[in-house]
């Protein structure tokens, strides 16, 4: 089998493999970012249908989840030809680690699931001493670990099972007590920090043992939603990195990380915002296996001269303006591919924009109608792949 032409899933696992062994690929990989839970809910949230029952049912998000998958299927098939890897995810957004404190977690009908801190603003540092180890069952944990088993049982194997969103230790940490206090505790308060982020990574640690332990095979990435065979590493998110000093992460989060990465043999970082004083520190991560990050928010050519060849680059694109503004997919994309210097490592996360997204993005918000560009969407997947091939 040619893994380079092949359009069968099995390839595409072989162009993963290749990439996570640094091999120099024909081309850069790219893949559009169709986890189901994900890609549904914010089509949902568009379509103004309630989501509730999404994230907390879990006939609704299991048959959800295969019909999307059939569905994308079939626009991988006629469409974009590219290389996301199909997988099905229980997902119950991104407090579930926190909620095994005790955090409450909210799952409102127009947005995404989130929670609140049990250790609230006000109250004393010394209230982690009272939070007990979590079990891997407890809060939503065990209906996360359930719907794993209950996924694979049904759909018999035929996709893989992502972890659930995997918050790292420290933005687990922020999110179980109060944001801001937790910052400054870090300063004041360093020893009931370290406390609290020693029970995140126990935590971590033992509930992706477990879930890994439910399913026949295990893709342990949430975000970005890639395929890297189990063992090879571990994904998770990050996003203290753009709001912390370098000493600061290097202090309460390097430590942590470094423990996850022996554990599963390698580690995934995604982190949003700007996190450029901070690639100094990420070559200090033990076996670094890819970092994600927005290309409007951190700018790619200062994460390829520091990291590309080292380790996997995987930028995306988002409508957040930071560094810089790019309208559309194809627009970033080719500003990526003319600095890149090789293949090596290089996927592409690939929403499919067209036209100006930030016009877009405001006439939604502000409920105005919007042009559809239905001639550049029908030619997005043929048009990117050219793109691609001309600078590969």
């Amino acid at each position: 089998m040619d893994i380079w032409k092949d359009q069968s899933q099995e390839a595409k696992k072989g162009r993963w493999r290749a990439l996570w062994a640094m091999e120099n690929l024909p081309r850069p990989l790219w893949f559009i970012p169709a986890s189901p839970v994900l890609a549904l809910s914010q089509d949902w949230i568009r379509q103004r249908k309630p989501l509730t029952e999404l994230f907390t049912d879990r006939e609704v998000q299991f048959n959800a989840s295969m019909n999307f998958n059939e569905f994308f299927a079939n626009t991988q098939a006629t469409w974009s030809h590219d290389d996301f890897v199909l997988h099905l995810q229980p997902q119950m957004g991104v407090g579930v680690f926190a909620s095994a404190f005790g955090c409450e977690v909210e799952f409102p009908p127009d947005q995404m699931p989130w929670s609140h801190p049990v250790i609230k603003a006000g109250e004393p540092a010394k209230r982690v001493y009272e939070l007990e180890p979590p079990d891997v069952r407890s809060g939503l944990l065990g209906e996360i670990l359930d719907y794993a088993e209950y996924f694979d049982r049904k759909a018999e194997g035929k996709y893989p099972i992502a972890v659930t969103d995997l918050q790292g230790p420290m933005d687990t940490a922020y999110l179980v007590w109060d944001s801001c206090e937790f910052m400054v505790a870090m300063y004041e308060h360093p020893k009931e920090v370290h406390h609290l982020m020693r029970l995140c990574t126990d935590l971590v640690i033992k509930f992706t043992k477990e879930m890994r332990s439910k399913v026949r095979e295990f893709v342990p990435a949430h975000f970005p939603p890639v395929y890297i065979p189990d063992g090879m590493g571990i994904a998770i998110s990050e996003d203290a990195l753009a709001v912390l000093s370098s000493h600061l992460y290097e202090e309460f989060s390097l430590p942590y990380i470094n423990e996850l990465s022996e554990e599963f043999g390698g580690i995934i970082i995604h982190s949003c915002g700007n996190f450029e004083h901070q690639l100094d520190v990420l070559t200090k991560v033990h076996n670094l296996r890819a970092i994600n990050f927005g290309v409007s928010e951190t700018r790619f050519e200062a994460v390829w001269e520091k990291l590309g060849g080292k380790t996997a680059i995987i930028p995306h694109c988002t409508a957040e303006i930071i560094v810089a503004k790019f309208k559309n997919a194809m627009e970033w994309v080719e500003h990526v591919l003319k600095i890149k210097t090789h293949n090596r490592g290089l996927a592409l996360m690939v929403i499919p924009m067209v036209g100006d997204i930030h016009k877009i993005t405001m006439d939604w918000v502000l409920d105005r109608k919007t042009e559809f560009q239905a001639k550049e969407m029908a030619s997005f997947g043929s048009d990117m792949r050219g793109l691609i091939e001309r600078y590969a």
